[in-house]
């Protein structure tokens, strides 16, 4: 199905001119067009090539953290913390379900699954994310709002140890603070307070809810045109780097608001959708497009990831933080910040066009 002409304008577009060497410039040209007919790369180095491994009930092995299990099945090839991050990819299932934490302890009588690489993936360095001033959505003496790129955590406090965007930023503007924050696979606009008096002020719109937040989000399934979901978000389960959340009752449950509106359908399988949190709950839009049976694509935490689409094209849940307004700290003026879906993105909803 094409893309209904009168939604054309309504998908956010980057804000950034024409290059000009200096924060805040970049490429006008649309991602993924080319000339090949082929989706494009998504700029992440696709998994290696995987091999099956046969079903394993767990017996002795039971009490044992599921990465060191799976590395213990990899021999010498596989240390225990690329064992963790290759969970992250959905490699692996424990009784028919993906599971993405390895920190997991196995019971007896599980049953696990693995499609083990031949080759572990090369662990992303510091220096795979430098400063990109291409990035630099705005910068002013108050604020600067910077373009995540996927597999990077905001803070340090996100749960994965390693490169974080706040040492990234904080690398040029030793001054920056991170005022909010969205999920290490999410990509998309955050905002970095240049002063004490910016941070709070930031900081107190976002508590207020006076931040307007959109998202494009690539979920299975055609929802219905547009719609609002309510509930109560609480934590249903944790351990050492995850947290997974649900909707329920009880102590410690808020309430999340999440409201959506159907953009394109993406062939039989999927749809893209603009989604607009009016409230920021942790993992809210996951949980919320998950519970109305249409998870994102790529979800290994909310999703089951029987996407349409080879991990080499999905390799994390698509989710992108495409819109910010909200007033300028320093002066009260409406600012309105738009970001471009990244090139795997692009990827992935070419292929879902595609996908029969």
């Amino acid at each position: 199905m094409t893309r209904n002409p009168k939604h054309a304008s309504s998908r956010p577009s980057s804000t950034r001119p024409a290059s000009s060497g200096k924060p805040g410039s970049g490429s006008s040209g649309k991602p993924g067009s080319g000339s090949s007919g082929k989706p494009p790369t998504s700029g992440r180095r696709p998994p290696p090539r995987a091999r099956k491994h046969p079903g394993v009930t767990i017996k002795a092995e039971a009490g044992m953290p599921l990465m060191r299990w799976v590395a213990l099945q990899a021999g010498d090839s596989l240390s225990v913390r690329e064992a963790k991050r290759l969970l992250e990819l959905g490699v692996c299932r424990v009784n028919s379900r993906v599971e993405t934490f390895g920190s997991r302890v196995l019971q007896s009588g599980d049953v696990v699954d693995l499609q083990l690489p031949d080759s572990p993936a090369p662990k992303k360095r510091a220096a795979d994310f430098a400063f990109e001033r291409e990035r630099v959505v705005h910068l002013d003496d108050a604020f600067l709002a910077y373009d995540k790129p996927p597999d990077l955590a905001v803070t340090p406090a996100d749960g994965k140890k390693g490169p974080n965007l706040l040492a990234v930023v904080k690398a040029i503007y030793p001054e920056a603070r991170a005022v909010h924050r969205i999920d290490a696979d999410t990509t998309g606009l955050v905002l970095f307070a240049r002063t004490a008096e910016a941070a709070a002020a930031l900081e107190a719109s976002f508590k207020a809810h006076e931040v307007d937040k959109t998202y494009l989000a690539l979920v299975r399934g055609h929802p219905r045109p547009e719609g609002v979901h309510k509930s109560f978000l609480i934590k249903v389960e944790s351990g050492q780097g995850f947290e997974k959340w649900a909707s329920g009752h009880g102590e410690g449950a808020k309430q999340a608001i999440t409201a959506w509106r159907v953009v394109e359908r993406l062939g039989a399988w999927a749809s893209l959708v603009e989604v607009r949190p009016a409230t920021g709950r942790h993992h809210q839009i996951r949980i919320h497009m998950s519970e109305l049976g249409h998870p994102l694509v790529g979800d290994t935490r909310y999703g089951d990831r029987r996407d349409p689409v080879p991990v080499a094209v999905v390799s994390r849940h698509m989710l992108h933080a495409s819109e910010l307004v909200f007033a300028h700290p320093a002066t009260g003026k409406k600012t309105v910040l738009r970001a471009r879906p990244p090139m795997d993105f692009i990827a992935a909803e070419q292929a879902l066009r595609k996908a029969k």
